[in-house]
């Protein structure tokens, strides 16, 4: 990971493997029980498991080819908060969570209650992946629509972000770590724990207190510390030595251009 100055203020350079890479190798390595995740749109992620399968959207718009013929995945078009409420995400899966990726809506009080409810149906050995929780510069943060300030325009990370000191503080029984996925960054978390509830009855103090907080103010350099970030690859070859297939060429042509080298 190597840092720089940018007419934006400091940027952090991610030099990590592409994040979807990250994903795949650990379909390899863990061989899931079941995968769960929120955020699927096209489908690129959720293409990746062969296992029992729960997918939540509002909208979802995926590729003809992940269309039919998959009888172990269930499909949800509606909000993570409604799918929640209405539904058991454990006796869906017919067990706890094996595998979680969640990216949805870029919000840390969404990303937030989407942690706490997909960690009910976790258990000790279960393991959790967020996308978008390190940014590249503050630009990413604000606005959908504003990152043309960025150096990297159309990577809008939301404030996600928050999630990590949210976790260091309320949560230190959890195994936290940041990896350095090109483009934005994981946010990856082990030793769940289903039982807990610190999140779920402190939820509106954390609100309270992180609505108001910018990464401008934090510090990008605050949070790069804090993250503790570990290259993706050790990170992930943890759990075995399996690695996925090289990423397909659009993506590595989209980064080559976007990134710098």
């Amino acid at each position: 990971m190597r840092t720089g100055l940018t007419r934006g203020g400091r940027e952090i350079h991610l030099d990590g493997e592409v994040y979807t890479h990250t994903l795949a190798s650990l379909h390899l390595a863990l061989k899931p029980a079941s995968y769960f995740e929120i955020g699927t749109l096209h489908g690129a992620t959720l293409r990746l498991a062969t296992c029992p399968a729960v997918a939540v959207d509002p909208t979802f718009q995926l590729a003809a080819e992940l269309v039919g013929g998959r009888p172990n995945w269930r499909l949800f078009e509606t909000t993570s908060d409604a799918f929640f409420a209405e539904h058991d995400l454990k006796a869906l899966l017919g067990g706890p969570v094996g595998l979680a990726f969640l990216d949805g809506m870029h919000q840390f009080d969404f990303l937030l209650r989407d942690f706490i409810n997909t960690e009910r149906a976790c258990d000790g050995a279960s393991v959790v992946l967020m996308h978008d929780g390190l940014p590249r510069d503050t630009a990413m943060t604000g606005a959908a629509d504003a990152t043309s300030a960025s150096r990297f325009p159309g990577y809008w990370t939301g404030d996600v972000w928050k999630l990590i000191p949210i976790l260091r503080r309320w949560r230190p029984d959890l195994a936290v770590a940041g990896l350095d996925a090109q483009p934005t960054g994981l946010i990856a978390v082990t030793d769940l724990d289903p039982d807990s509830r610190v999140l779920s009855d402190n939820y509106d103090a954390i609100i309270a207190e992180w609505t108001p907080v910018s990464l401008a103010a934090y510090g990008l350099d605050r949070l790069f510390d804090e993250a503790q970030v570990v290259p993706a690859r050790d990170w992930r070859r943890r759990f075995g030595p399996e690695e996925a297939p090289n990423e397909p060429i659009g993506w590595k042509r989209r980064l080559r251009h976007l990134l710098p080298v």
